[in-house]
């Protein structure tokens, strides 16, 4: 068995179409497919199925692939130890972020990890919390940024920092108050993350305490789709107020506290205990501690953002608009409108 074989392996595996795999390894596809038959003659089983131009992997070929990652993984960590012994700062550094975190603190901590390790070749992926624990354990990603607390046997992890969400609400909504309690959540249409993201777990165990139950009529799994859904009224989302400062002032939104109780999360670094963690990988979970310090010393950004314009004479209440309230009641009939737009 070559370790070529197992690289077009890989590549087909992940293009499911043996034309694209053979450009990305930069072969042609007869030769490509000379080297998987190869492969699956050694092996004595088929790896995949030949669906007409798609390709899937059979059983044998799924437990191959997972045997697969991993030796490759453990020769690119081999070849970086032995980079770091002879003094270069070469290799490669895989890192799975939340996308909320992506959008404030992977631009600065690059810029600074880039001055530091100018060859390392890093990769960063927007992902939910859940995938990035999956591709820590896949030995798909040396470093997560990720949600806390989060119990594993294998994992360590270190908490960087609290994130605390705020409501965000159309300018075109009288909300009335730079703060609002929790319990007054129950009367706004509310546009969040699909059930099974840890931050829509999250809101929700929020709402429990405060004995409110959400009103969702839309939900999303984009954070920029959600934003932008509420900037043109379709209802108010929460969502954690660096990212959402991050977007602004170019979107037409107002942030207003939340308190009773205030909903917040810990973000932190996630890595595989037992996995080396080279010289790259030690000091970007450092930057991460120095950058994110640097963020919250600088962001002090004032309560409100582009204020909604309050009716003269009237009392400050809580209250979605009647074009908001229309459009909620026409969109809901009964049902919640889920769109589902994979980060990452």
């Amino acid at each position: 068995m070559e370790l070529r074989q197992i690289h077009y392996f890989m590549a087909v595996a992940t293009h499911q179409n043996f034309s694209r795999a053979a450009e990305q390894v930069h072969v042609s596809q007869p030769s490509l497919s000379i080297q998987i038959g190869g492969l699956e003659r050694e092996l004595g089983t088929r790896l995949f199925d030949r669906l007409g131009r798609k390709v899937v992997l059979t059983q044998a070929g799924e437990l191959f692939r997972v045997h697969a990652e991993r030796a490759l993984r453990e020769l690119d960590q081999a070849a970086q130890v032995v980079h770091e012994l002879l003094g270069a700062k070469r290799g490669r550094l895989v890192v799975g972020t939340l996308s909320t975190v992506n959008s404030y603190l992977i631009a600065p901590l690059v810029s600074r990890f880039k001055q530091r390790f100018p060859e390392i070749h890093l990769q960063v992926h927007a992902q939910p919390s859940s995938d990035i624990v999956n591709g820590l354990l896949a030995n798909r990603l040396d470093i997560g940024i990720c949600l806390l607390p989060l119990t594993h046997p294998h994992m360590t992890t270190v908490p960087l920092f609290q994130e605390r969400l705020a409501l965000i609400a159309p300018t075109s909504m009288s909300i009335g108050k730079s703060r609002a309690r929790m319990q007054d959540l129950a009367r706004l249409p509310l546009v969040l993350m699909p059930v099974d993201y840890c931050l829509r777990k999250m809101v929700e165990a929020e709402c429990a305490k405060a004995g409110v139950h959400p009103q969702v009529v839309l939900e999303m799994s984009s954070p920029e789709g959600i934003l932008q859904a509420v900037a043109e009224g379709t209802g108010a989302t929460i969502l954690p107020e660096l990212y959402v400062r991050s977007r602004l002032p170019a979107a037409r939104l107002q942030v207003i506290d939340l308190y009773d109780p205030t909903p917040s999360h810990t973000v932190g670094l996630a890595y595989l205990t037992k996995r080396y963690r080279g010289l790259a990988a030690e000091e970007f979970a450092t930057l991460c501690q120095s950058t994110m310090q640097d963020l919250q010393a600088t962001v002090a950004p004032p309560r409100t953002i582009t204020p909604a314009k309050r009716a003269s004479g009237r009392k400050a209440a809580l209250r979605s608009p009647r074009s908001v309230r229309n459009a909620t009641l026409a969109s809901v009939t009964g049902t919640t409108l889920k769109v589902r737009q994979r980060v990452g």
